[in-house]
Parts: C-alpha cells; sequence; structure tokens
C-alpha cells in the first residue's frame, strides 16, 4: 500500500491497536503526531502527511491529509519521501534519525525523548505491513 494514503492510515491504527507492546509503552502517552512528508524541492507546497490520535495505548484514529501544512499537531515528523522508507523499513531508528536531523520534529523535545520506547514501538508496527 501507499505511503502516505488513508489505506495506509487504517493499516498503521490496526498495527498499533493489536500491539501489546506497544500499549504497554505508551499507557501514559497521550498527544497527537502528524507524520509529514514535502514533496522534493517544492517548499512551502502543500505536503501530503498521516494524522494519529494517540492515548493511553491505542491509536484512536489515524488519517489521511492531502495538505498537512493545514492541520495543527502536538508532534510534526517530517521527511522526504526516500528517508521515511528508510525509518519505516527500520533501516533507521527514529531516535538517532530524530538526533541527526533525518526526521525533522517540531514538538516538545524534551518529552518526546522521554518517550522514545513509544517511537521505537510505533514505527516497529509500521514494519509489520507492507508499503508501495
Amino acid at each position: 500500500m501507499r505511503f502516505p494514503s488513508q489505506p495506509w492510515a487504517d493499516a498503521l491504527r490496526v498495527a498499533v491497536n493489536e500491539d501489546a507492546g506497544y500499549a504497554e509503552v505508551a499507557r501514559r502517552w497521550e498527544e497527537d503526531i502528524l507524520l509529514r512528508v514535502p514533496p522534493p524541492g517544492a517548499e512551502g507546497l502543500p505536503s501530503p502527511g498521516v494524522h494519529r490520535d494517540l492515548g493511553n495505548g491505542q491509536c484512536r484514529s489515524a488519517r489521511f491529509i492531502e495538505n498537512s501544512r493545514t492541520t495543527e499537531s502536538e508532534f510534526v515528523f517530517e521527511a522526504s519521501e526516500g528517508n521515511w522508507r528508510e525509518v519505516l523499513h527500520r533501516r533507521i531508528d527514529p531516535v538517532p534519525a530524530i538526533l541527526g536531523g533525518t526526521l525533522k520534529v517540531r514538538g516538545k523535545m524534551a518529552k518526546l525523548l522521554r518517550f522514545s520506547r513509544v517511537a521505537r514501538q510505533l514505527v516497529h508496527d509500521v514494519g509489520t505491513f507492507p508499503l508501495g
């Protein structure tokens, strides 16, 4: 399935909600996250993305957004499609990707780093279904 898209968002929601490991590490995580994919060399143009509402170890909703620049979120993760694929295929660990700037983040970094196990578990769940 194609990333980002609504079918991809739906599959991620199911994978997260079926993962007991995620439920355990994220039981106190209560935030929304936006995954943004800016078009190459097109600063300011519409950027597709997936917005997820996460809380108490569950993904309450996940929706594809054609232009994610119009959506507010507590945390925004942004990377090129190629870098997203590296992270989502588990070739790059999300925490070093954030610290190294491969994966850009807007939000409270101290809070995000406290919940680094949540980020890793989410990436693990994404790796359980194919990306197109």
